[in-house]
């Protein structure tokens, strides 16, 4: 073997310190300026989840009292109930009774009614449009609302905005 295979040999490709240091510079950058957004844009996805989900079973609601020609009900706890804030129960097509409870920091706020009920036409019954509001505060100056309105009709439709 000659000496320049055998020096080639101990030698083997990798990082230097101060490459290794660059890089662990700019990660952290990232994470000082790029961990406040994660932060914001997980609280904001919270509260449309929470919005979606709540949207999802008020329109299965709907669907579920036309398709067994049966009236449903679905029962909102606001954030100001004091045994079961943020939550609502309702009955589903199986015939069980599901409750669910919005995660924290997101609130909901009934305007309207405390419960939705369907009729078998899957209409609501009532005179005037019934509201519910899932909110949150995403930072200090950003609050996401989520307005889930039916009309009595029972169309059900949803409007973001922010205040």
């Amino acid at each position: 073997m000659s000496r320049r295979t055998a020096k080639a040999n101990r030698t083997s490709p990798g990082f230097s310190l101060p490459e290794l240091l660059a890089v662990l510079a700019i990660l952290g950058l990232m994470v000082i300026f790029g961990g406040p957004a994660v932060n914001e844009a997980y609280r904001s996805y919270k509260i449309r989840a929470a919005a979606d989900n709540l949207l999802t079973d008020v329109r299965a609601l709907r669907y579920n009292a036309v398709a067994n020609r049966a009236s449903r009900t679905m029962t909102i706890n606001n954030q100001t109930n004091a045994t079961a804030p943020n939550q609502y129960t309702f009955v589903n097509s199986k015939g069980q009774t599901v409750t669910m409870t919005v995660e924290t920091g997101v609130n909901i706020e009934t305007s309207s009614a405390s419960t939705i009920t369907m009729n078998i036409n899957g209409g609501t019954g009532s005179t005037g449009n019934t509201t519910v509001v899932v909110s949150g505060m995403v930072n200090e100056s950003r609050n996401d609302r989520y307005t889930i309105t039916i009309t009595p009709s029972g169309t059900v439709s949803t409007a973001y905005s922010t205040f």
